[in-house]
């Protein structure tokens, strides 16, 4: 599948290359596989050796990256105009090429398991890694990304090589371009380039393991020694991009936490749970995210709590304003301010071609819509009504996972 935007505002062209793997396609045992392969993929092919892919890039002035999650693996590319043909040979090489030798495969292990203990030296990740397991008993989505430290350490250099072989092929992923020309130029230009390679004959099947019904509320405490701050957080069942309630969501989380576009902070400010949590001196900060996801996620709601601040105090005042906007309808002004900044966020998600190209994937990935505009769309058109439906359908006992980190004195 190859999805191609003109935008004229800069000589340049970003593209993007999806997989259809990550943590979801992973069996314990192999955790973060998908995370390692793609730091592999930037270690050659016989064609462009280690090091040829960046000194190119760089000698062009471009900016690319790659990154993980539980439904993708992503690497981009954005590049002067003239240089989108140099982006594309090198993503194609790299599709079916790659070398993944052993030696690489082990310097690569030592870099991947400093990355995983710089992780656990934040207690956010801490507690979200613990509260993510508790909440999905039989879904992929509980094992995360990265995976597990002792998984990465025994990671085969041959199980990474089947697993590239397996899903890295045009069969499996899909090529997303914006840039300075004709849209039908740019998609002709990708299909050229990718036409050729050889596609996977094994994508193997998606997950069989769809989450059983959540009972009743599961509760973690994370301990640990440091100065840290302690936290409170809270994830609550949602349902897939798919899902009408999908765009209300994304409205109710505006609601309760503002949105980070923007630079001054007021979005937040102006939110339910900062002026009845941080403004009252009891948390440093308040977040909530919902995240487009292929299969039912999580909605989550944590707060950083000041070192004299009891955690049940916090979560008591985080339920209470849940409780409060799952049953009665936000007001007019309130209404009318989180619809400027949810719509005004989205706008200013796509502002540049690169973030333009990415929201495209992001959203066409997860069948959330089939272009920014439809999905902009339905955001515009999410009514009070719907996110007072959308929180009382998903701030209940039965789905709800609550998780402390209580920090300790160092010994």
């Amino acid at each position: 599948m190859i999805h191609a935007l003109e935008a004229h505002h800069a000589p340049v062209v970003s593209l993007w290359v999806w997989y259809h793997v990550g943590g979801r396609n992973e069996v314990p045992g192999t955790t973060g596989m998908s995370h390692f392969l793609e730091h592999m993929l930037f270690k050659g092919t016989p064609t462009h050796p280690k090091g040829d892919l960046d000194r190119l890039l760089a000698r062009y002035g471009a900016m690319w990256n790659a990154f993980t999650n539980e439904d993708v693996t992503c690497y981009f590319e954005t590049v002067p105009k003239a240089r989108y043909h140099t982006a594309l040979e090198l993503e194609a090489d790299r599709m079916r090429n790659a070398l993944i030798s052993l030696e690489e495969t082990e310097a690569e292990r030592t870099v991947i398991v400093s990355e995983r203990e710089g992780l656990e030296n934040d207690p956010s990740f801490l507690l979200g890694e613990e509260l993510q397991a508790v909440a999905f008993s039989r879904h992929p989505y509980g094992q995360g990304v990265i995976g597990s430290k002792d998984e990465i350490k025994l990671m085969p250099r041959d199980g990474l090589y089947a697993h590239y072989h397996r899903f890295y092929a045009p069969n499996n992923a899909y090529v997303v371009v914006v840039g300075d020309d004709d849209a039908a130029h740019l998609a002709d230009m990708a299909a050229k380039a990718f036409e050729s390679l050889e596609p996977s004959r094994d994508l193997g099947q998606p997950p069989r393991a769809p989450e059983p019904p959540q009972r009743g509320e599961r509760r973690i405490v994370v301990h640990r020694a440091g100065g840290t701050l302690p936290l409170v957080m809270m994830a609550f069942r949602a349902p897939r991009a798919t899902d009408p309630r999908a765009p209300a969501l994304a409205a109710l989380a505006v609601t309760l936490a503002g949105t980070s576009a923007g630079s001054d902070g007021a979005s937040g400010r102006s939110s339910r749970l900062h002026r009845a949590i941080v403004e009252k001196g009891l948390a440093t900060d308040v977040d909530v995210s919902f995240r487009l996801t292929k299969d039912p996620h999580l909605f989550w709601v944590d707060a950083t709590l000041r070192p004299e601040t009891a955690h049940l105090e916090v979560e008591r005042i985080m339920l209470r304003e849940l409780e409060k906007v799952a049953t009665e309808e936000i007001g007019d002004a309130e209404f009318a301010r989180v619809k400027r900044q949810l719509l005004a966020a989205t706008a200013f998600g796509t502002d540049t071609i690169t973030w333009r190209a990415y929201r495209c994937g992001e959203i066409l990935s997860t069948g959330a819509a089939t272009s920014i505009a439809e999905w902009y769309d339905k955001l515009a058109a999410v009514t009070r009504e719907q996110i007072r439906e959308a929180a009382a359908a998903t701030f209940t006992e039965s789905s709800r996972n609550v998780g402390w980190f209580i920090p300790e004195a160092a010994d």
